[in-house]
């Protein structure tokens, strides 16, 4: 594992990159999914209220409404 040519790879990564933090979440806090985010050269950062590390579980309604702006929904 070398670090630096990690961070290096991940700025030169050009998909865009959704990270998505639950705001109670105590494994994967916000903060840290910050600096996370701030690794990628398109990177957008959601931290979704009132969850915690399965967002998709505490609140299925915001966690959808998140992934489905990502990813562009149509309907």
């Amino acid at each position: 594992f070398d670090p630096a040519a990690t961070r290096a790879a991940l700025a030169d990564f050009e998909p865009p990159v959704l990270l998505l933090a639950g705001e109670l979440d105590l494994n994967t806090p916000p903060p840290v999914v910050t600096e996370y985010a701030a690794l990628f050269r398109h990177a957008t950062l959601v931290v979704q209220p009132a969850t915690a590390h399965y967002p998709w579980l505490d609140d299925p309604g915001a966690f959808l409404a998140t992934m489905a702006a990502f990813l562009g929904d149509a309907r």
